[in-house]
């Protein structure tokens, strides 16, 4: 992973002084106070029970079953309180800490056996044993910092009421005059340089937590890795099932009426002379015969990669397809530029394969169509208002969709309950600079 160095800002000294006087009042001051505050009491919740069952665990290793059910539920509380304090984190300061559990997949104990082994599964827990004592003494050198300082800058306000008209620090024995104002004078030092340590407390149990609930660089280019590994073999299997059904369709479709053609031709010819009106019919059914296959090679190809694709573009592909389909579609085609051959290939792929599966199984009365580009990503979303129920891990046509967004980091998404209505979405990764559009096409309903 590469990252691009920035530079520090240049700062002018007047802004600076600004931000220093500015500094116990500002937003970033308040969510780190905020964040140190609240991490003690969330501590308390999440991560006291948790050291007890580490208590319980470790105190009856004696008792084996009894220790391993007792590691059982740490573990499992572990990896909850985990997505709980993610969760808690990125509400509070912004800071969103990636996950580093992986999903698993085979036999329930191959599974478990990989959690085990998992690094991020004890760091985690790490964090919750650690969570409690550093959030204790972070929020008490917070509260100590803030409180000190506002107890000098406010001493020469009230000195003259204590009792012996003295303030006896720990320290110093402050009296009233020239040391009351001194003491006042320290309590502003203290009293700006308390957002500074709450900051930098806050940063380093942001940093903490990162480094502990979230996955490091190597975790995520692993994470990275498998996912890419098991995309590129879920587009290879759908390669070639894709292979399989075209060689199918063609035998069992155009292949077969071609023969027939040839052997249809070849009785005409032998009749031509002896039978001419025999040889006539036999031509005829010939005619019928070319004309079936040449639809279904035109079909078939049509779903492979259309040429108005790559002559005019999405939305003139997407208007042909609503033209052909069986079922009302309405159009909406908000695009200003050309995407990459394999982005607009994908995106046709997938509204070509959800309107045939609206007409084949949704019964739905009418479906909708809407191809937009956000910028980062081209999303395209199909939608009707049939029965519902569809699932991407039922069937293969949107598995198969599914396997294709995801090998170009695509997302792809089909929400669809019983009774309807189903949603596909589709988001495809788009780059900074893309070909320019063409002429855009009217719009509307077929």
């Amino acid at each position: 992973m590469t990252s691009v160095a920035s530079f520090p800002e240049r700062v002018s000294a007047p802004r600076l002084v600004l931000r220093g006087l500015t500094a116990p009042v500002a937003p970033r001051t308040l969510v780190a106070l905020v964040h140190v505050v609240v991490d003690l009491f969330s501590a308390v919740v999440t991560a006291t029970p948790l050291i007890g069952l580490v208590v319980v665990t470790v105190s009856t290793l004696p008792i084996l079953p009894v220790s391993a059910v007792s590691l059982a539920v740490l573990l499992a509380g572990s990896r909850l309180v985990g997505h709980v304090e993610r969760f808690r984190l990125a509400a509070l300061t912004g800071v969103e800490i990636t996950s580093p559990h992986r999903r698993r997949d085979g036999p329930w104990h191959r599974r478990v056996f990989g959690w085990l082994r998992s690094s991020a599964t004890w760091k985690e827990l790490g964090y919750h044993l650690v969570h409690l004592p550093k959030a204790v003494i972070f929020f008490a050198i917070t509260v100590a910092t803030w409180a000190l300082g506002l107890a000098l800058t406010l001493l020469p306000l009230y000195i003259s009421r204590a009792p012996s008209e003295r303030a006896a620090l720990a320290w110093w024995d402050v009296a009233p005059g020239t040391e009351a104002l001194a003491a006042g004078l320290l309590g502003l030092v203290v009293l700006f340089t308390a957002p500074w340590v709450t900051r930098g407390l806050s940063r380093l149990s942001l940093g903490m937590a990162e480094g502990l609930l979230g996955g490091g660089e190597a975790d995520v280019l692993r994470q990275r890795v498998d996912t890419l590994e098991a995309s590129r073999a879920d587009v290879v299997d759908a390669a070639e099932a894709e292979r399989r059904r075209i060689e199918r369709d063609l035998h069992d479709g155009a292949q077969q009426r071609l023969v027939a053609l040839a052997m249809g031709l070849g009785l005409a010819k032998e009749k031509m002379e002896s039978d001419p009106d025999a040889a006539k019919a036999l031509v005829e059914e010939a005619h019928r015969e070319a004309k079936s296959a040449l639809v279904e090679l035109r079909d078939l190809t049509r779903g492979l990669h259309p040429p108005v694709l790559t002559d005019r573009g999405l939305r003139a592909a997407v208007a042909g397809l609503a033209s052909r389909a069986p079922v009302p579609v309405d159009i909406d085609v908000r695009i200003e530029r050309r995407a990459p051959p394999s982005i607009e290939g994908i995106a046709y792929f997938v509204i070509s394969e959800t309107l045939t599966n609206v007409a084949r199984h949704s019964g739905a009365h009418r479906a909708r169509v809407v191809v937009a580009d956000t910028g980062s990503s081209l999303v395209v979303e199909v939608s009707d208002d049939g029965i519902g129920g569809a699932h991407a891990e039922r069937g293969s046509g949107l598995r198969g969709l599914a396997d294709r967004a995801h090998a170009v980091d695509g997302a792809f998404r089909v929400t669809s309950p019983p009774g309807g209505p189903t949603t596909v979405r589709a988001e495809l990764p788009l780059p900074a600079a893309t070909r320019t559009a063409p002429p855009p096409a009217p719009e509307g309903t077929s």
